[in-house]
């Protein structure tokens, strides 16, 4: 025990492991017990990564924190869909699972990925934070947003806030799904002429990723989520069904994928957060950035991983 304390403090992650915060009062959590170490066998050459420019990893044992892989890890760069873990977060500290929302039409009218969510259903927190993770929905992102905050940019403000308590300096937010923003400069109102165009996401570091996921798997809710193939939700009064699969292939897999978080825009590329678990219960969280082959380049990692390191 004592070995592993001394580790975990001078190791690449030590510090911030061991002062990671913790979920609010109000959310269940799953004590994580460390009860071995990672040790890597000297002959193992690193995985083969494909030469994405854009491409960051990190790659950790949950357990005792120990980094076991990463490149590029502390840059930070765009995350698309990740970025519902820090909504998930922000509303499972402030709300209620049991709370009822409105569907604001607002919500409805999100692009890309959805719940298929009708405008002015009621549903619960907890129906539409498994919206929001499962299938990775943008409408139950913008409905738990303006539930909480009255409007979307009120509520990320939240967001940086709860990103700066918890240590994320390479996080920066500007809405609760991950969508890319696109901005255009006109000369006029009629935007007769354009002078000027550009693109923007959420961001943050691969490292800060894999921390700010730490925390949410504190949660047992957030845990069971993660780990399912379907969303299945009805509204309050049992009038609309929603069914929706899991965004997340790597699940039923033979990384044994317990789940998490995958995302992708144009500009972030192929992104995912996934814990995965070997033969022996240690859990690998591992993450990628801007790839071009999110689900494959995770396959390999995990393997390298399980053939370069002994738990002992």
């Amino acid at each position: 025990m004592i070995e592993w304390l001394l580790l975990a403090y001078f190791s690449d992650q030590g510090q911030t492991f061991l002062s990671t915060p913790s979920l609010a009062p109000r959310s269940e959590t799953v004590l994580i017990s460390p009860a071995a170490l990672p040790t890597k066998s000297v002959e193992k050459l690193e995985p083969k990564l494909l030469a994405d420019p854009d491409l960051a990893v990190y790659a950790q044992d949950l357990g005792s924190g120990k980094m076991l892989f990463k490149k590029s890890s502390q840059k930070s760069q765009p995350i698309a869909s990740l970025t519902k873990i820090m909504t998930y977060l922000v509303i499972r500290e402030e709300n209620d699972l049991d709370e009822i929302v409105t569907v604001p039409l607002v919500a409805t009218q999100t692009e890309g990925a959805k719940a298929g969510l009708y405008a002015y259903e009621k549903l619960s927190v907890r129906t539409l934070l498994e919206a929001l993770l499962i299938p990775s929905g943008n409408d139950a992102a913008v409905a738990l947003a303006v539930h909480n905050a009255g409007t979307e940019d009120d509520f990320v403000v939240k967001m940086n806030q709860k990103a700066a308590q918890l240590g994320l300096k390479s996080a920066e937010f500007f809405n609760a799904s991950g969508l890319d923003i696109f901005e255009v400069v006109c000369s006029d109102e009629d935007c007769d002429e354009v002078l000027d165009e550009s693109v923007f996401g959420n961001v943050m570091s691969a490292q800060d990723m894999a921390l700010m996921a730490r925390v949410a798997l504190q949660d047992s809710f957030f845990r069971n989520t993660v780990a399912k193939s379907e969303f299945y939700g009805t509204s309050t009064d049992g009038e609309f069904v929603h069914q929706k699969a899991s965004t997340n292939q790597l699940l039923g897999t033979f990384v044994n994928s317990k789940g998490v978080k995958t995302g992708f825009t144009g500009l972030a590329g192929q992104c995912l957060v996934n814990l995965s678990e070997d033969e022996d219960g240690q859990e690998i969280l591992t993450v990628v950035l801007g790839s071009s082959d999110r689900f494959g380049e995770t396959k390999n990692l995990l393997t390298w991983i399980w053939d370069s390191f002994v738990w002992r």
